[in-house]
């Protein structure tokens, strides 16, 4: 047990709230997330005279009794609310985090599925990990600079998986994070929406995307299930960004990370 572990409650939370601005501090995050968002009218006209850098897609799984799958599309609905219109200027970071606060019913997130330590368990924000998947596509595709991001613990949904090896994003609030920043000379707009069953996104600039960029997910290894319970494989998997100018120029190697994934 850690020294966090027992203080009250409402102490563990100033603790990890002061811990995340820190890092905040530390990565330039803006001081006020809600002023960096265009209301619809702004946004509307930016969007008028916008090119689009790159979209995103992620199907909504259709798991879970029907508690649990109106929770998850109110948790991603609450989650979209809250970075849809964001401007993301220059050099600035972007805290997926910092958006949506820790998950808590006060802060109007439902019970959902989450994973935890290799197991599927229930607690307040389930279903947010969709939300970083589909912005860590859309963001490592469109070429930003990833900061911070951590794949899930398990490959719970197996050959049903919604994202490939490799590309997808967990979040946790205090401890997992999704940060990018915008390596770029132009403002960039991230635009979001829900339907019933996928989650779309869209990054915007005022100009067109400067480079083009390649991704390789390659597994390196299986790891079978060592135990009776277990019923899915585990994987190490590498992925790797490539980009050059959209014009001419060579390609280089921008981005590397590796995903480890526990039998389950």
């Amino acid at each position: 047990m850690t020294l966090v572990s027992r203080l009250p409650r409402s102490l563990k939370r100033q603790v990890r709230l002061t811990g995340c601005r820190a890092i905040g501090l530390w990565r330039r995050y803006p001081n006020s997330v809600r002023r960096h968002c265009l209301n619809s009218t702004r946004a509307e006209a930016w969007k008028a005279r916008a090119h689009t850098w790159q979209t995103s897609t992620t199907p909504i799984p259709n798991r879970g009794d029907a508690t649990t799958r109106t929770n998850r599309l109110h948790n991603l609905a609450t989650a979209i609310s809250r970075i849809h219109h964001r401007l993301i200027k220059p050099g600035e970071a972007f805290s997926l985090s910092q958006h949506l606060d820790e998950p808590t019913q006060a802060n109007g997130y439902r019970s959902g599925p989450v994973f935890v330590g290799g197991e599927v368990l229930s607690d307040a924000g389930g279903g947010l990990c969709l939300i970083a998947t589909n912005l860590y596509h859309l963001f490592l595709y469109g070429g930003c600079t990833i900061l911070e991001r951590h794949n899930h613990s398990i490959d719970a949904y197996g050959e049903g998986r919604f994202y490939k090896l490799g590309e997808d994003a967990a979040i946790a609030f205090s401890y997992k994070d999704l940060v990018i920043r915008n390596p770029f000379d132009h403002t960039l707009l991230l635009c979001t929406s829900l339907d019933s069953n996928v989650v779309h996104s869209r990054l915007l600039a005022l100009e067109p995307k400067p480079i083009q960029t390649i991704i390789r997910s390659q597994v390196l290894e299986r790891h079978a299930p060592m135990r009776q319970d277990q019923t899915t494989a585990g994987w190490s998997v590498s992925t790797a960004r490539f980009s050059r100018p959209i014009h001419s120029g060579s390609w280089r190697q921008d981005y590397l990370s590796f995903s480890h994934y526990k039998p389950c």
